[in-house]
């Protein structure tokens, strides 16, 4: 009997023990996934603030940029200083890489872009959204045209390879072109082989988006294809393009606004 009473009572404090210890595990297991759920619902928050704080910085930015181009559009003074500084730039670049920048079509095709800058711009909002790698204006203009003018000359003119080809093909769709199909389809059809080269170039890639380039490329093109001289052979494709497009392209990145209308597709004459 006394046996029996002590089996029952080690049975029940067992019982009791495990019945406790169930209760701090269940207790235990709840707060445990209590602390977990409010770690990820901390970490999701956090998160969300990242991505808001992010977002808010990245509006600003855009944001900041746009008031700059808008700012710069309606400066004709600024506006005046930036090209004939950036015309200049471009030319010393693109004579140390080796393009002929001595000859009349290059000047007169250098003076027609800047002349297109201080007639009037237009302010690429669109263009202020993507990212703004460059600290100012002047150091753009520095990086980029030296950029530019390395990738014109691979891309575009006879001294290597992929600038051969290019540049050939280039001067027979406009000697096969011009005539027949006139300056529209012939500046579309330039800027179709001469777009994505451009982009790829270091300082282009990720600042502008490659429909908005085209439009610039296209534009500029069509008005540089009376310089019948420089178009109508592969040598003179890349003077072309480095006088005609590469401020222009410039201007686009380094200030995020166009010539009026080069923005938008070319218009068919």
């Amino acid at each position: 009997m006394g046996w029996t009473k002590s089996v029952s009572k080690g049975a029940k404090g067992v019982g009791k023990s495990i019945d406790k210890g169930a209760k701090d595990t269940g207790k235990a297991v709840v707060d445990t996934g209590k602390d977990a759920g409010k770690a990820i619902e901390k970490g999701a928050t956090d998160t969300i603030d990242t991505v808001v704080d992010t977002t808010t910085t990245v509006i600003n930015v855009a944001t900041d940029t746009y008031n700059y181009a808008v700012d710069f559009a309606n400066d004709t003074a600024a506006r005046t200083e930036s090209i004939e500084a950036t015309v200049l730039k471009n030319t010393e670049e693109m004579a140390k890489a080796g393009i002929d920048t001595t000859s009349k079509e290059f000047n007169d095709l250098s003076k027609q872009a800047e002349q297109q800058v201080i007639a009037g711009v237009e302010a690429v909002k669109d263009a202020a959204v993507d990212a703004y790698a460059w600290i100012d204006e002047n150091a753009c203009r520095i990086g980029l045209t030296a950029s530019l003018s390395m990738g014109f000359v691979a891309a575009f003119t006879p001294a290597q390879p992929e600038g051969a080809a290019t540049s050939t093909t280039m001067s027979s769709l406009y000697v096969t072109m011009i005539s027949t199909a006139g300056k529209y389809a012939t500046a579309i059809a330039l800027a179709e082989a001469s777009t994505e080269l451009i982009y790829l170039i270091p300082g282009v890639k990720g600042q502008v988006n490659q429909d908005l380039l085209f439009n610039c490329v296209s534009n500029c093109i069509y008005y540089s294809l009376d310089s019948a001289a420089l178009w109508g052979t592969p040598a003179g494709v890349g003077i072309a393009m480095g006088a005609a497009v590469s401020p222009i392209v410039a201007t686009l990145i380094c200030t995020r606004t166009l010539p009026n209308g080069f923005s938008k597709a070319l218009p068919k004459s």
